[in-house]
């Protein structure tokens, strides 16, 4: 029977395919903000392989994922490598479309973390979504706000798409920032993440 890889191993081979997963200093930042408020639910918005939620489930005692994922591949190589490394019964796995599902099929909700890694010019979308799901001293997490820099320089992007993207991307980032409800800390980790909680009542 073939060794099963480590997730480092894991994590370098999807690099190596080109296959997105959370860079090594932003899901390591991830895990301490999660080990930080003792999490034990986190809903994941785009699964990709199963790299983040095994790291997750791995590194925060008692934790438990409830992770969606569009892409059917992606959804099958990410069962096939939570069942290889019994990780099942920590990490429950959503093939859909992350703005259609319904929300009662969730299995650990309310959740102390709501983690946005998908498409992301859908991220308003899911946030709005999904953040009725997260406790009332819960947290959210979206990942890859900076773009590879390209948020700083729009104006510079030759690729029309791309473009249209990025500026996407910073209009979430313009509404979450001046939200009346909620404090954003934002850190220059991996590619640019957030930290967003409700603001206490006054």
């Amino acid at each position: 029977m073939a060794r099963i890889m480590n997730l480092e191993e894991l994590e370098q081979d999807a690099l190596k395919r080109h296959i997105p997963v959370m860079q090594k200093e932003g899901i390591l930042f991830l895990i301490a903000q999660l080990n930080e408020i003792h999490a034990t639910t986190c809903l994941e918005i785009g699964a990709a392989i199963g790299y983040s939620a095994m790291m997750m489930v791995t590194h925060v005692e008692g934790l438990k994922v409830d992770s969606i994922e569009i892409d059917n591949e992606r959804y099958q190589e990410a069962l096939e490598n939570i069942e290889k490394r019994e990780l099942s019964s920590q990490i429950n796995l959503y093939h859909e479309d992350a703005l259609i599902l319904d929300t009662d099929l969730l299995k650990n909700q309310p959740y102390d973390c709501l983690f946005i890694d998908a498409a992301k010019a859908q991220y308003q979308k899911f946030f709005e979504k999904y953040v009725p799901f997260v406790k009332e001293k819960g947290i959210i997490i979206v990942d890859n706000l900076d773009f590879h820099g390209m948020i700083f320089d729009i104006d510079h992007i030759k690729n029309r798409n791309t473009k249209q993207l990025v500026k996407k991307i910073k209009r979430f980032k313009d509404w979450i920032f001046n939200h009346e409800d909620f404090d954003v800390n934002y850190y220059a980790v991996g590619d640019g993440i957030c930290v967003i909680k409700r603001k206490e009542n006054k």
